[in-house]
């Protein structure tokens, strides 16, 4: 219990006193309280909001994207007979890269000067651009390379939950004339839902503490365009060492996470009750 408490709670403690001091490493200043001034700062700073909506898109982009994708390849793997342990690993080889090697990975992919995809552009005459460079690509790039590596983590997930719905559903619902859409969209959604929940919460926790990749890759740039909070927290901690206001950050970043994973959570129980109302009106 004390070493649980050395490194998770104390160190939460102290960044919560952070947040409401001057606490700047770079400036041989007493560390004075605050309060509120660092939150105040944080809210009116166009770089946070900016930062913010950057976030926000990678998530509610992203994160449906994958879940799409990894729902598509479970369902492709789970109507195979055989080898699907095989594919199955096989998809999860990115997962098992760190965030680093993939940022290197990606970044010697679409050099723009000798990296492979640009080459066969320009081979097939066209004028590729400077992919992590580009203010319009950039943050796609990003998205792209975390797609890459965590698809496979929400298909395993999903490939676990359509194994566990009995082949006799499916069975019953073309005996009843059910076709591969009606069956798709009324059986195996709602069947599927509390996986794709946990698989979407998991990935929208992730998608708020994307560095490793976007560090790789843009450094945040070009200029601002690809900077998420993470990264802006890092900035101000360890690039502009106020630890007071990058404290400040994180406590609005877990306050964010904590409401917005609460609503996802609403929504779905929500959903279900619905489902379950319907049904019993049939």
């Amino acid at each position: 219990m004390g070493f649980l408490a050395l490194l998770s709670i104390w160190p939460f403690a102290y960044l919560i006193y952070a947040s409401f001091t001057s606490y700047q490493l770079a400036v041989p200043v007493p560390v004075e309280w605050v309060g509120l001034e660092n939150f105040r700062r944080v809210l009116v700073n166009p770089r946070f909001w900016h930062s913010l909506s950057v976030t926000a898109t990678f998530a509610l982009i992203s994160v449906p994207l994958q879940i799409a994708l990894g729902l598509g390849l479970a369902m492709l793997i789970n109507r195979l007979s055989r080898g699907r342990e095989i594919y199955a690993s096989l998809f999860l080889f990115p997962m098992m890269l760190a965030p680093i090697v993939v940022g290197f990975s990606w970044n010697l992919f679409l050099n723009p000067i000798y990296g492979p995809l640009n080459a066969a552009l320009r081979g097939l005459g066209f004028a590729p651009p400077a992919w992590t460079s580009s203010p319009e690509w950039a943050l796609p790039v990003v998205m792209l390379a975390d797609m890459w590596q965590w698809t496979p983590f929400v298909m395993i997930i999903l490939l676990a939950g359509l194994r566990s719905i009995p082949s006799r559903v499916f069975e019953a619902a073309r005996v009843d004339g059910s076709n591969r859409w009606q069956t798709f969209r009324y059986i195996l959604l709602p069947m599927m839902a509390p996986y794709m929940t946990v698989a979407f919460v998991l990935r929208f926790i992730d998608s708020f503490k994307v560095f490793d990749v976007l560090y790789i890759l843009t450094k945040g740039g070009p200029g601002t365009s690809t900077q998420n909070l993470a990264y802006y927290t890092y900035d101000m901690g360890f690039g502009r060492f106020d630890f007071g206001l990058a404290g400040a950050l994180s406590i609005i970043q877990l306050l964010l996470l904590t409401f917005g994973t609460m609503a996802i959570l609403h929504f779905a129980r929500r959903s279900d009750r619905k489902q379950a109302h319907q049904e019993s009106r049939l």
